[in-house]
Order: C-alpha cells, then sequence, then structure tokens
C-alpha cells in the first residue's frame, strides 16, 4: 500500500504539471533587452529575451490555460507569485477524473484531489499535504514541486522559442481591449527534442506558437499547436497584482504520509 501512496502522490503533481509541460528549457540569453521594442523585433531570440525582461519583473500573474493533448482536455485556472523558492501558486484543474486543486506554499504542495484519488488513498479530509519535510517521500516530492513551480513560471515558455524558434509573422492587433503585437513563430522541435514532453514526442515539426505581447513587452496570451497531438492556449492577466495563496486551515489537511498504511 505504501508504494502506491506514494505513486499517487508523484502521479497527482505530474498531472498538475502537464498543463505547462510544453514549457520546460534552459534561460535563454537577455541580449539587453531592455532597450529593444517589441514592435520591431523579428530574430526569436530577441523576442524572447524582450518578453523575459519584463516578466521578470512582474513576477505575478493570473492563468487561464487549457491544454489537449493525445485525446485528454485539461483546463486550468490560477494565481501565482514565481521566483524561485518564494515561489507560490493556487491552481484549479479539470479533468476527465474531475476537479482538482493545488496550492503551493513555502515548497509544500496541499492538493485537493478528485474523489476517486481521494477514495484510492484512503483520505479522511479534503486536502492532502505533500513535501515539507526530510523524510524520503517529502524528498522525492520536493524535486516534483521545484519541477511544478518552474513550468508554471510563465517565463518559461519562452525558452522554447530561442532555441529552436524562429519568427513567420509579425502584426499589430488589439487583444482584450489591448493594443499587442501578435508574433507567430515557428519552433523546429527536432532542435528542442530533449526538452519535450513525452507526450509531444514525435510531434510535427514545425510547432506553431502565437505570442500576443502587450506594449510593456507581457504576454497577454499564448498558443501553441503540435500537429494533432498538442494544443494548448495560455492568457494571462493582471501582471504584477496582488495574488493571495494561503495555505488550507490545518484541519482541514491530511499528510501524505499518513495516509495508505506504511
Amino acid at each position: 500500500m505504501r508504494k502506491s501512496v506514494v505513486g499517487v502522490g508523484v502521479a497527482l503533481l505530474v498531472a498538475l504539471g502537464a498543463c505547462s509541460a510544453q514549457t520546460t528549457g534552459s534561460p535563454a540569453p537577455d541580449n539587453s533587452a531592455d532597450q529593444q521594442s517589441a514592435s520591431t523585433t523579428t530574430d526569436a531570440v530577441q523576442l524572447v529575451a524582450l518578453a523575459r525582461t519584463s516578466t521578470s519583473k512582474s513576477r505575478t500573474v493570473k492563468i487561464d490555460a487549457t491544454v489537449d493533448t493525445s485525446g485528454t482536455h485539461v483546463t486550468m485556472t490560477g494565481q501565482g507569485s514565481f521566483g524561485g523558492d518564494a515561489s507560490k501558486m493556487a491552481m484549479q484543474l479539470g479533468t476527465a477524473a474531475g476537479s482538482m486543486e493545488l496550492r503551493l506554499v513555502d515548497k509544500v504542495a496541499y492538493i485537493k484531489p478528485p474523489a476517486s484519488a481521494a477514495q484510492l488513498l484512503h483520505a479522511d479530509k479534503p486536502w492532502i499535504k505533500m513535501g515539507g519535510t526530510d523524510d524520503a517521500l517529502s524528498k522525492v516530492i520536493s524535486g516534483g514541486l521545484d519541477q511544478l513551480a518552474q513550468e508554471n513560471d510563465p517565463t518559461t515558455f519562452l525558452n522554447q522559442i530561442a532555441q529552436g524558434g524562429k519568427v513567420a509573422k509579425t502584426e499589430k492587433t488589439t487583444l482584450d481591449g489591448q493594443a499587442v503585437t501578435h508574433y507567430t513563430v515557428d519552433v523546429d522541435t527536432a532542435k528542442v527534442q530533449a526538452e519535450l514532453p513525452p507526450q509531444l514526442a514525435g510531434a510535427a515539426s514545425p510547432m506553431t506558437v502565437d505570442l500576443w505581447l502587450t506594449n510593456e513587452n507581457l504576454p497577454l496570451q499564448v498558443t501553441a499547436v503540435a500537429g494533432d497531438k498538442y494544443t494548448a492556449k495560455i492568457h494571462y492577466t493582471d501582471w504584477g497584482g496582488q495574488v493571495d495563496v494561503q495555505a488550507p486551515p490545518a484541519d482541514q489537511v491530511a499528510d501524505i504520509n499518513s495516509l495508505g498504511g506504511h
């Protein structure tokens, strides 16, 4: 039973990270991008540097996303403050298995799983705490939490564009009543194969990424399409605004180490 608890715990983290798994990668160069204008950028590396500079200054944001991959549909809404160990976020996910909620605070994850997962874990409280101690399970989970925070950081989707992207089209337009620059970027998946998650293995190349940047070079919306394997849409609002992420009440939380026996 103990192994099943570990497996479900890690699986929950994987599921929560799936919405942004396509965005992992190594940091892109800055290239003094803060002195340039997004409206004149036609080079993918410069485009990424521009957006990274702005998003690095505005570390809080609200997110609304949908992802379809290999027949699986996931929706995600939430808010986050991203900055290494200080990262915190609250996300609600909708999947075929049901809805679940995540809060990440002080490198500890609190997950409110679908009813089916809660039954499997024999959880008698709505929230499950994962990580935050020195036992072996928490150390495994801690690595997943670090990855989860990185993958949901809005700056990380830019890295893949820099590594294998080419700006195909640029236009001035409006989105949500805001003036934006719309970039269409073709990403050579062969060049970023090592960074692609398993669900994108063998995806059609190029992967088309559309990016809408505000006049402050902040992403307002991103869409990504990789053949019939993967479609994603991520919408960002309230850059630099206040976010409120709190741990659930202690009497509503069960520690994953206490579930399912030993």
